[in-house]
């Protein structure tokens, strides 16, 4: 992950140095006197944004933790806001596996875990593009082993299970006797 990161610093950055660089050659054949000025406003906020940019990846990567416990998927990130997302097995409606270019190359991916009807802060209204797993486990090497845990965990189980010791089955039993005795 910290490697995919680099790449898009550097695949941002490069646009930056090259626009920098030629406005530092038009000074100097202009004024040679000058050339400092647009060297300076060119190379210091890149060099501390990208600086920044790769502590913060550094610090980021050590940040994500994932659990597959026996009931749930347990996701933990962030370096100022930590976010933590668990995922029941008996809500998961989908498993994915998101990989660009770059990370195909180097060997990594994202497994998303989707819930029924979760569509993320835009509810919805954006489209699929827009749709935000409920837990991404993030940039992993064995994404192929990490979706295929987290489905054997869900297969076989009904979804929306009701677990042991849960009120909401013993009040669906409940709604269901008061319902015999009206119909009668």
């Amino acid at each position: 992950m910290v490697t995919l990161y680099r790449l898009y610093v550097l695949i941002a950055i490069s646009p930056l140095v090259l626009v920098g660089c030629v406005i530092t050659w038009v000074v100097y054949n202009t004024s040679p006197d000058l050339t400092w000025v647009p060297a300076l406003l060119f190379s210091i906020p890149i060099i501390v944004i990208a600086g920044f940019v790769l502590y913060w990846v550094g610090r980021y990567f050590q940040s994500i933790s994932y659990q597959l416990t026996n009931d749930e998927v347990i996701v933990e990130r962030g370096v100022w806001w930590r976010m933590k997302h668990t995922v029941p097995f008996g809500r998961i409606m989908s498993v994915d596996v998101i990989q660009g270019p770059v990370s195909r190359m180097l060997g990594i991916a994202t497994v998303d875990v989707y819930t029924a009807g979760y569509t993320g802060v835009r509810g919805g209204a954006g489209g699929p593009v827009s749709r935000r797993a409920e837990a991404s486990i993030m940039h992993v090497p064995n994404f192929g082993e990490v979706r295929e845990s987290v489905l054997s965990m869900v297969r076989g189980r009904p979804l929306f299970a009701a677990r042991a010791g849960d009120p909401s089955a013993e009040i669906l039993a409940e709604l269901r006797k008061i319902r015999e005795l009206l119909e009668k």
